[in-house]
């Protein structure tokens, strides 16, 4: 039932046309953009990666894309033990790797311990830090004990953790499998798409995958451009070379009514924010990241750079997962003056060419942005000259984004201050990565043994309505220690040629573990 569920949900979240159309076409390449060369390797994380990997991949579960609950991938089905602390999964049998290879539970005991082995990156280990044991019963049962019960953990595995090949990497030393170069050549999955070519700076070519396990694609083809830039992207879907652009949403009006195109608005679970590297200088000092904040007007950023498409933020958890989003906390206003008079308190006092000084040193910092974006980019410019009004003096340094990742992902971080955004599994135990103290995925360097620990008790508390007053403590004291300028929460827009009869009304990344179900004429 859990299958034949997440099947109607789907079909029925479909664009316009698709369930109507009583013998949908076949065949044709799809073809969307990706803003950097994925290295398609699961652990490495990276949208350019993840990208791809929804395609060529499978993870145990996935997202019904109506209620993004927790399906079977994978995984056929489940059960938990009345302890919480054990999942027995049912696997689906006579899956075939793109390789010809069974798949089995071997697979799946293979890649939960790549995922808790700490001498082999993972960027979402955090996700993972519960599991104790995980074991094969026979060949289609996996059985994974927690050391607490954690609600979240079906969630948590239909993030981005994608299952890989043991057959293939077994062999593999932990420094190998850092980044197995041979794999990586020909990657293997078992997703509805397999690997055919790779031009660096390109393309990256996937075609049908006729053995895959949940139904053949209707499409031949996927192809994944290389495009960095935000404009250029939309350039290629106005002259037809691709099917499909995730648009800021300044760019809405200049292709809201262009022959050809059509747009569809989905809710997702993201937020923009500006990251603030709290482990340097007077970053570290709350009443100056307080500062930052009320001398920003996001109320100016929602309005012109988001086209009023979206909600101020307030922390971590934004109003999509609405049962653990504090709507009590109210943004914190821009206010100049109030600005001006944390900064005095902290010891910044303005100096005869305007900047602050403390001790001799200047308030100044390094903004490190993607000029490719141009959202990332405008957010970058307005802080600026926000900030040097109230005599924060900030400069400019620019980079790709996928160096920007590994620069937030350094210890120590290499970078001051970063306008970015993130997207998060529908669950706050899935954006806890981002705030444990031990996490790679914790850019800010934030940490607060407080905030630890009620993070552990949100992960394993068993009831919602428990775990929903714990997160909503977690807000309350993430908005006093304000760790990072939090500015919008958006919905996700994406431009369509009209060619596509049907594709998935959910964040992209998530439609694509759905792939085998977009249609184009």
């Amino acid at each position: 039932m859990r299958k034949l569920f997440a099947a109607f949900a789907v079909m029925a979240m479909l664009s316009p046309g698709a369930a109507t159309a009583q013998n949908p076409p076949t065949g044709g390449t799809f073809s969307l953009p990706i803003n950097d060369d994925p290295q398609m390797w699961p652990l490495a994380g990276g949208l350019y990666n993840i990208l791809v990997g929804k395609a060529l991949y499978s993870g145990l579960v996935r997202y019904n894309l109506e209620t993004l609950d927790p399906v079977g991938d994978l995984a056929e089905s489940w059960t938990v033990s009345e302890d919480g602390r054990t999942y027995t999964f049912a696997l689906r049998k006579n899956v075939k790797w793109h390789d010809g290879e069974p798949f089995d539970a071997d697979d799946v005991v293979f890649t939960v311990k790549l995922w808790t082995n700490k001498a082999v990156p993972f960027y979402l280990a955090n996700n993972f830090r519960l599991i104790e044991s995980v074991t094969a019963t026979d060949s289609s049962t996996v059985v994974i004990k927690l050391t607490k019960p954690q609600a979240a953990f079906p969630v948590l595995l239909g993030y981005n953790a994608s299952i890989l090949p043991e057959h293939l990497l077994k062999n593999l030393t932990p420094e190998q499998l850092i980044n197995p170069t041979e794999f990586l050549k020909k990657p293997i999955g078992t997703g509805p798409f397999k690997f055919e070519q790779y031009q660096p700076g390109s393309f990256v070519r996937l075609v049908r995958n006729d053995d895959y396990f949940d139904g053949k694609a209707k499409l031949d083809a996927m192809v994944f451009r290389i495009v960095p830039d935000a404009n250029s992207q939309l350039a290629l879907l106005r002259a037809g070379e691709v099917d499909l652009a995730v648009i800021e949403p300044f760019q809405l009006s200049s292709v809201a009514n262009t022959p050809g195109i059509k747009i569809q608005s989905v809710p997702i679970v993201r937020s923009e924010y500006i990251a603030l590297n709290n482990s340097v200088g007077a970053l570290s000092d709350k009443r100056v990241r307080t500062a930052l904040t009320l001398g920003l007007n996001r109320e100016l950023l929602l309005k012109t750079v988001f086209q009023g498409r979206g909600t101020i933020a307030t922390g971590p958890f934004p109003p999509s997962v609405s049962w653990a989003h504090n709507a009590d906390i109210k943004p914190l206003p821009f206010d100049p003056k109030q600005t001006q008079a944390l900064l005095d308190e902290a010891g910044w006092k303005v100096g005869a060419d305007g900047v602050r000084t403390k001790d001799g040193q200047l308030l100044t910092f390094t903004v490190l942005y993607d000029p490719s974006n141009p959202t990332r980019a405008r957010t970058a410019l307005i802080a600026q000259q926000q900030w040097n009004a109230i005599g924060v003096k900030t400069t400019f340094e620019t980079s790709e984004y996928r160096a920007i990742v590994e620069r937030m992902r350094q210890r120590p971080p290499a970078y001051q201050i970063n306008p970015n955004y993130q997207v998060t599994p529908p669950d706050p135990d899935g954006v806890a990565n981002n705030y444990l103290s031990n996490s790679l995925a914790n850019e800010s360097q934030y940490k607060r043994p407080e905030i630890d620990n009620l993070l552990d008790q949100g992960a394993t508390a068993q009831s919602r309505e428990e775990r929903a007053k714990i997160y909503k403590r977690v807000q309350e004291i993430i908005h006093e220690d304000q760790p990072i300028v939090y500015t919008v929460d958006p919905d996700e827009i994406q431009a369509l040629s009209a060619k596509v009869e049907s594709f998935p009304k959910a964040g992209y990344r998530d439609a694509l573990a759905w792939s085998h179900l977009i249609v184009k004429r």
